[in-house]
């Protein structure tokens, strides 16, 4: 076995497509990738969006091996070609990282359907209908990794978020359910699953509120919000020769939310003990 850093982590020349590439996840995981040689496929929801993605790509990385194409998840025909152009304008395709993903926070009782399907639709359906298309490439070549962007959210929910943890939940089963499939075939899907990370999604709400806010990150473990970047690692990680028998799984990239509350009932004894 060859320990390097490059056999075990190394991305070097791989193609991977990046649903939701233009958003603030999806666009800092392309970065990552291609500063450790990575080509990448961007999915974007506009053609504007999409330019938008590349030019900040190739400002900060001249010449970056970079094809943004336009694609709404929720249409199979319109993902089809955009991966289509992906493999035509690169040779091959090694992987999918779904980062597509909306938020429509209401209570139960006030939530349209049409407004819960949407963000199904988006995030579920949508990492689905990518899965398939980019995995008749995946199928052919046996090999392959898929890595499903998910949240806390699927299994730590909250009020008003029916619409989200439902669609995060259904995404985490999903994962397990095609790691499974596609077990004996040399693909690997795992989901990971990031807390609070301040988002185009989420930042005006959380602007609007900044002692929730405050609240909501002291009820963290590590006592600070996420970051884009901080998920660059584990999903390399993912994508690379080193994970070959780790598939199936939902990882937390979550300051330790998931693992346990911050409470403590006697906040003031161990406060004076510990410092």
């Amino acid at each position: 076995m060859d320990y390097t850093l490059e056999h075990l982590f190394g991305i070097r020349d791989e193609v991977f497509v990046v649903s939701g590439g233009t958003g603030t996840i999806g666009l800092e995981l392309c970065r990552g990738m291609i500063a450790l040689g990575a080509k990448v496929g961007i999915l974007g929801i506009s053609q504007e969006d999409c330019d938008r993605a590349a030019a900040k790509l190739q400002a900060e990385f001249p010449g970056a091996p970079v094809l943004a194409a336009v694609a709404d998840v929720t249409d199979e025909a319109m993902v089809n070609e955009a991966v289509d152009r992906i493999y035509a304008r690169f040779g091959r395709i090694d992987g999918l990282i779904n980062c597509a993903g909306i938020n429509v926070i209401d209570s139960l009782a006030h939530i349209t359907i049409e407004d819960f399907n949407r963000v199904m639709n988006v995030n579920f359906t949508g990492t689905v209908i990518c899965c398939k298309s980019v995995g008749r490439y995946l199928l052919r070549a046996r090999k392959g990794r898929v890595v499903n962007i998910s949240s806390l959210s699927a299994t730590q929910a909250k009020a008003y978020y029916t619409a989200y943890a439902s669609s995060k939940a259904a995404i985490n089963s999903f994962t397990r359910a095609l790691a499974i499939e596609w077990a004996q075939k040399g693909i690997n899907v795992n989901a990971l699953c990031p807390s609070l990370i301040v988002t185009d999604i989420n930042r005006a709400q959380l602007e609007q509120n900044p002692e929730n806010f405050a609240r909501r990150v002291a009820s963290i473990p590590r006592g600070v919000p996420g970051r884009t970047e901080w998920l660059v690692g584990p999903v390399v990680s993912l994508l690379s020769p080193g994970s070959v028998h780790l598939t199936g799984q939902a990882i937390y990239v979550d300051g330790g939310s998931s693992a346990g509350s911050t409470f403590v009932l006697e906040e003031e004894r161990f406060r004076h003990e510990d410092a």
